[in-house]
């Protein structure tokens, strides 16, 4: 059996222990909208454990070697790290570890976000943005030649990236 294969068959079961056990559920009998609750229930039960999934394949992939996280820091075609790379992952990964812990204290996820901390992601954002732009005219190469009569003729050039 693939490796593939064993995932679908454990998420099948993981489903089907999840509808068996919202099927015996105990819920207040007076309670008018029990199928509703029910459902909803079954639905947030569902995503999490399919989130939970696909989380556990992607772990299993880089353990395995599948996706390869060497050069997810490092500038295309060097082994040189990227500053802006890593402040966007370090960023990213604080602002949500802090709303997952925000939703985890309230139980609820909350109404809004904060501007401030949209405004710092879009900041981070285009630092790396800034970033591989500069990079991509850094390897463009600019020629002026001048023609006798006065004219002059301007030739960009992308340069060879090191190692292609």
């Amino acid at each position: 059996m693939k490796s593939e294969a064993k995932y679908i068959v454990m998420g099948v079961g993981i489903l089907a222990i999840l509808a068996a056990l919202l099927a015996f559920l105990p819920i207040d009998p007076s309670h008018t909208d029990v199928a509703f609750v029910k459902l909803k229930l079954a639905t947030g039960y569902t995503v999490l454990a399919l989130i939970f999934l696909l989380g556990f394949a992607v772990l299993v992939y880089i353990a395995n070697g599948r996706i390869d996280l060497s050069d997810l820091l490092s500038e295309t075609g060097t082994n040189k790290a990227s500053m802006s790379r890593f402040q966007l992952l370090i960023f990213t990964l604080v602002i949500a570890l802090s709303l997952f812990l925000v939703v985890v204290s309230k139980m609820e996820f909350p109404p809004s976000i904060p501007p401030e901390i949209l405004t710092l992601l879009g900041i981070s954002a285009s630092t790396y943005a800034v970033s591989k732009g500069i990079q991509t005219s850094g390897n463009q190469t600019t020629t002026t030649t001048q023609a006798p009569d006065g004219t002059a003729t301007t030739t960009t050039t992308a340069a060879k990236a090191p190692g292609a």
